[in-house]
């Protein structure tokens, strides 16, 4: 793994730790990922990320007016201009691959 991956990781589970979060709600979100194909888990991953990030800035609307000081406010914007880029960039990407056909397997030529 390499430096910025290792980095993220630490990042992420410190902030995981600071929220409570467990290791058997961990353990359930990986056994939902190892179900999609290996190709889909990240496209998968990304989704219900920007599903959640959606909520908690929905949530947070209804106790903010959303002014230029809101801290909060400026996270959840930069996170939603990240998600949807990356859910319009999944969409494209579908719609390329369904313009190509079925997925080819070295395998099955």
């Amino acid at each position: 793994m390499n430096e910025t991956a290792q980095d993220a990781l630490r990042q992420v589970e410190s902030a995981a730790h600071l929220y409570a979060t467990d290791d058997e709600e961990i353990a359930a979100f990986r056994e939902i990922l190892s179900r999609q194909h290996p190709n889909d888990r990240g496209t998968y991953a990304c989704a219900a990320l920007d599903r959640v990030v959606t909520d908690i800035a929905l949530d947070h609307r209804t106790e903010c007016d959303g002014g230029p000081d809101c801290r909060t406010c400026a996270g959840l914007r930069e996170a939603l201009t990240i998600a949807v880029a990356s859910v319009r960039a999944m969409i494209a990407d579908e719609m390329t691959w369904r313009r190509r056909g079925p997925r080819r397997w070295f395998w099955s030529r």
